[in-house]
């Protein structure tokens, strides 16, 4: 049975009671930001302060990363003076007062969400080959828009692809994310929606779930009952 209380090393200052959030509740989780309406997680009233539980979980307080493996990333909250920091995968926002994997020492900053992207998948748009996450400049070849610096490519054919356009369906353009990080809030709800959208489709999921030995399949479970 969960213990209806824990401590949490990203909220050591207080314990964290475990809630059932309402079906109407507006509270977003401080780690993934997905909401948490009808779910259950973890709360500090006093701070304002909410997680699900599968990401109290899953999440740890460092890990190691592929695409920095020079140093360990830490969980930490992405401060009020890194106003407009971007995720160095995604290449979207990471809001203020939530929570990021940091490397501070060479300002290399991902979401928690995209930490779950896989290093190597198989794409519908490109299935005779796996795909590698590589560091590179080019353009897409699904939407012919400029590559992210970090993306999807095939050693043997060059195909490359945004990792918002590998799940299958190309994305309708870079300028809508830039145009949707102008208000925190609205990039906030629009980037959790995107990532969790994209690591719900079911070759993210297949690989995702191998690569973690079935660890994070909670998480995803709840990233799926927050699209509903």
């Amino acid at each position: 049975m969960a213990a209806a209380q824990r401590r949490y090393f990203a909220h050591p200052q207080h314990l964290l009671l475990r809630t059932t959030y309402k079906s109407t509740s507006r509270q977003a989780c401080d780690i993934c930001c997905a909401k948490l309406s009808g779910l259950v997680g973890y709360r500090c009233n006093a701070c304002d302060f909410d997680i699900h539980e599968a990401c109290a979980d899953y999440f740890k307080e460092t890990i190691s990363f592929f695409a920095h493996p020079w140093h360990t990333l830490t969980l930490s909250c992405m401060p009020t003076e890194n106003k407009g920091s971007i995720c160095d995968l995604c290449r979207e926002v990471c809001p203020t007062g939530k929570f990021v994997y940091r490397c501070i020492q060479c300002a290399f900053d991902v979401h928690p969400l995209c930490t779950l992207l896989p290093q190597t998948i198989r794409s519908p748009l490109h299935p005779q080959h796996d795909l590698n996450m590589v560091p590179a400049t080019g353009h897409c070849s699904a939407c012919r828009e400029d590559l992210d610096v970090w993306h999807y490519r095939c050693g043997f054919c060059l195909y490359k692809v945004h990792i918002r356009c590998v799940s299958g369906v190309p994305s309708s353009g870079a300028s809508q994310i830039t145009n949707a990080a102008q208000n925190n809030a609205l990039a906030q709800r629009s980037r959790s929606t995107a990532v969790t959208k994209f690591l719900l489709k079911q070759s993210f999921m297949f690989t995702i779930n191998l690569a973690t030995g079935g660890l994070a399949s909670p998480v995803l479970a709840v990233l799926e009952a927050a699209l509903d």
